[in-house]
Parts: C-alpha cells; structure tokens; sequence
C-alpha cells in the first residue's frame, strides 16, 4: 500500500541553495518512512522574492538536480514547487514531478494565477495528469483548487490523487476582512469528499515573501475521500506520511458517495429541463 508525504518548509526567502537543503533532509525523512511520493510546498526553493526572473531557472538545471538526487536516493517520486524559467516572457510558477530515478517525469505551470502573480508570471495551459505506477495523479498549485470545475476536469481525466504544492497565506488584507484561515482546509477536504479522491496539500509555515506580509497558515494534511484528515503538519517544519488505500476508493463510492455517478445522472436530467 502506497505511503504518501506532504513536507511543510519554513522558507529562507530567496536562498535557494538553503531552501534546497531544507527540503532535501525531509524528502530523506518521508523516505526513511516507506513514502512513495512527496509533495513540497509551491515556489518552495524561492519564496517570493523581489523579481522572480531573477530567481528563475531552467528545467531540468539545479534545483531539479539537487532534488533529483534525494528523490533517488529516498526512491520516492516528488513533487515541488519553483520558478521557472520562460524564453517567451515572464517566469513561470511551476511545480516539477520528479521520478524515482530522480529524473523529470513532467511539469505543471500555474493556470490560475492569484491577484498580483499576473505581474510577475506567466500562466500556464496545460493540466497534468500523471501515471505513477501505483495511481493516476494530478499535479496543481494553490490557487487552482478554488476552481471545483477545474479539478473535477482532472478527476474526469482519470486522476485519484490530487498534489496540490500551495502558499496559502493569511495578510493583514484578510484580516481586516475577518477572513476564516480554516478555509484553506475546508476547501482542501470538499474537493477531496467531492470527488472521491485522496488530496495531498503541501503548504509552507511562517512568512512566504521578502517583506513579512504574507504570513503561511501551515496545515499540510493528507486527506481521505471521505473527508478523514491521514496525517498533517499543523504548524511548524515538518512532514507527515499516511498510508493511501487507493483499492478503497470504489467501495466508498457505493457505500455512502455515488457522487460522480449521480452529477452525470443529474446533468442529463437537466438537459430535459426548459424555462417556464
């Protein structure tokens, strides 16, 4: 039975080779474990700092390399967070999946870009979906899961987990709002019971840019369809592993949660209906 890691960093913002330190001690740590993917947190090798061209590299190039490295020797897949270089304009806010052999299996750019990313990247245009051997996953960061339609759209594509490398963050805007911070995970557990699927977030703690104002809410979690959170971070550094039992899934589904089913059910019963 597959074990999943989500690993929470406490980013040095803008040192990338201290970041890449950070994460490559816990992808040793998830591995020690039995983990057979880890998911890190989105642009865990930078943060947000300053210009993200600068910061910017090529895939693969360092950060892959350095990471590839300890997903072999963890033989672990792994997913994490970067920014990555664009020939055609400005960077993109991606997250790399890395084979256990350490090498690139594939990459996801953001699509959904959050308020002011839309200053500093690109979007991206393709979603991933990807075979791992033990599950289809789906790779997404942060602010793409907000979009239910979206993530059902990769569920339809065959995905049973979805990797969701985030900086969900609260800032004195929020507050002033009265903003709930517990939405990060509510949000997390209704795409998860939705669509019957497991859901690993990966979030970072403390601050997530140079000048102290997005403040990281921590709660990584790994979370069950039916809504059971497996493990979590709930605050600090860290990692957490849980075993996914992705042959349970079915049995949910016609136990208590027939929700895919019946949404096809329900869309062609509507398609009947027409305005009085």
């Amino acid at each position: 039975m597959p074990k999943i890691a989500v690993a929470q960093t406490e980013c040095i913002i803008g040192d990338v080779s201290a970041n890449l330190a950070i994460g490559s001690e816990l992808i040793r740590d998830a591995g020690s474990q039995g983990a057979s993917l880890v998911v890190l947190p989105e642009c865990f090798t930078t943060g947000l700092c300053g210009d993200n061209a600068q910061l910017a590299e090529s895939v693969p190039g360092h950060s892959t390399e350095k990471i590839g490295e300890a997903a072999r020797a963890a033989e672990s897949f792994v997913v994490f967070g970067m920014v990555e270089e664009n020939p055609s304009g400005m960077p993109f806010n991606a997250a790399v999946l890395l084979g256990p052999d350490g090498g690139v299996r594939d990459v996801y750019r953001k699509i959904h870009l959050y308020l002011g990313e839309t200053q500093g990247f690109s979007a991206g245009s393709r979603r991933c979906v990807a075979d791992l051997g033990f599950c289809r996953a789906a790779v997404t960061i942060c602010y793409d899961y907000i979009f239910p339609e979206y993530i059902r759209g990769l569920v339809d594509a065959g995905a049973i987990l979805l990797l969701h490398p985030t900086a969900w963050v609260n800032t004195d805007e929020c507050e002033s709002w009265n903003y709930n911070t517990h939405a990060y995970r509510a949000v997390a557990i209704a795409r998860a019971i939705e669509n019957t699927v497991f859901l690993a977030t990966a979030n970072h703690t403390s601050v997530y840019d140079d000048g102290g104002h997005l403040r990281a809410l921590g709660e990584s979690a790994i979370i069950a369809p039916w809504g059971e959170i497996l493990a979590e971070v709930p605050e600090g550094q860290g990692i957490a592993v849980a075993e996914c039992e992705f042959d349970r899934i079915e049995g949910w589904q016609n136990a208590a949660a027939p929700y895919l089913r019946d949404r096809k059910r329900t869309f062609y019963f509507h398609t009947d209906l027409v305005d009085e």
